[in-house]
């Protein structure tokens, strides 16, 4: 199944003084780049990208993508780009992006295509914890193609009136996954800090060394629950049959997938008696996907754990990603011994003191 992406940078940007606001800088670099970067990253890539623009082509073109105006005149909103967008691709599905999106969770396309796959909804919508829909942020099936042009010509021209029309289903992310980029005051904020992130501890404030360099479990006991969610993932290499006898369900000892998956679920709930100094944490959700990469003829693991806790949750996914590597190695290593693990790293950790953290970019703590 094809399935595209389009960046909405078409509207006038009103409340950014006019200004282009695909085109408005974060710390040096346009919204755009980084809406863009975030696409690329997505743990399930799409095939094409496109970009919705009215003005300023040109600097659009130069990230190398198709850049579309709107069909429809006077710029009648992200209805009007997501049509465009809809005949110039061939994708059976199209995720849908606001230019001003500058992180984006690496699992958007799969949660939101994981929830149409069960729905027989046209559409799949993101909205945050606190209840917030996010209408630009959404999955659609070229079926809603229809009502949109119907919506369009009646000048019907709401994000969220469309989509509450086709029941779109809602999809739920942390809360601060969206940060709300509408008017400069709002990127201002935002680029303020940015650039005040503190810095990393080093030798001699570690969290897990005392003042005497004894090893020691943190003290969180006077700290608040709240909601933390990791997401971690890794590769293992293999030959091509290897991973051929891993699709097929050929493998002599079953579904391997399937075994791995529970294993990561099982880490993930025992990291605390395999890491010495990690705290128990009272796990809400551990999810496990894999997703095979037939070119390099790896499989992919990605685990998102979340708590209401006190500390942590990084280690439970990485714990979970490692072992789901390691069974899937335990599992194979029969025909192919000289399989190997990489790339195994966090991806994105949201709550906590630290916030919204990305892989994309290490210097962000937001």
């Amino acid at each position: 199944m094809i399935v595209d992406a389009v960046i909405l940078a078409g509207g006038e940007g009103r409340r950014m003084d006019g200004r282009d606001k695909g085109l408005v800088e974060l710390s040096g670099r346009p919204l755009v780049e980084w809406c863009l970067e975030g696409v690329q990253r997505q743990s399930v890539p799409v095939d094409h990208i496109i970009i919705s623009a009215n003005r300023n082509l040109p600097d659009y073109a130069r990230y190398g993508y198709a850049v579309l105006r709107d069909v429809y005149p006077s710029n009648p909103g992200p209805l009007a780009g997501i049509h465009s967008a809809f005949l110039a691709s061939p994708a059976e599905m199209l995720l849908v992006l606001p230019c001003d999106l500058p992180f984006v969770p690496h699992d958007l396309l799969l949660q939101l295509r994981g929830a149409l796959a069960n729905s027989s909804a046209d559409a799949a919508v993101a909205k945050t914890a606190d209840g917030r829909i996010h209408p630009t942020i959404c999955l659609l099936r070229r079926s809603a193609m229809p009502s949109l042009l119907e919506h369009l010509s009646s000048n019907r021209l709401k994000m969220l009136d469309w989509l509450a029309s086709i029941n779109a289903v809602q999809v739920t992310f942390a809360d601060g996954s969206f940060p709300n980029l509408n008017t400069s005051d709002d990127l201002a904020g935002l680029a303020a800090r940015l650039s005040g992130v503190e810095a990393i501890p080093v030798a001699g404030g570690l969290t897990h060394f005392n003042s005497a360099g004894e090893a020691h479990m943190v003290d969180v006991g006077q700290k608040a629950d709240t909601h933390r969610i990791a997401t971690a993932q890794g590769e293992i290499r293999m030959l091509s049959d290897t991973l051929k006898l891993i699709e097929d369900g050929n493998n002599k000892k079953g579904d391997v997938l399937g075994v791995a998956r529970i294993a990561a679920i099982m880490a993930a709930k025992k990291t605390s008696d395999l890491i010495p100094l990690c705290h128990p944490l009272p796990l809400t959700k551990v999810s496990v996907d894999f997703t095979i990469d037939r070119v390099k003829s790896t499989v992919r693991c990605i685990v998102t754990c979340e708590t209401q806790g006190k500390t942590g949750i990084e280690m439970e996914a990485l714990t979970a990603v490692n072992i789901g590597l390691l069974t899937i190695y335990d599992m194979c290593k029969a025909v192919d011994k000289g399989m190997v693990m990489t790339d195994i790293r966090l991806m994105e950790k949201i709550g906590g003191k630290s916030g919204h953290w990305e892989a994309a970019s290490e210097i962000l703590k937001i």
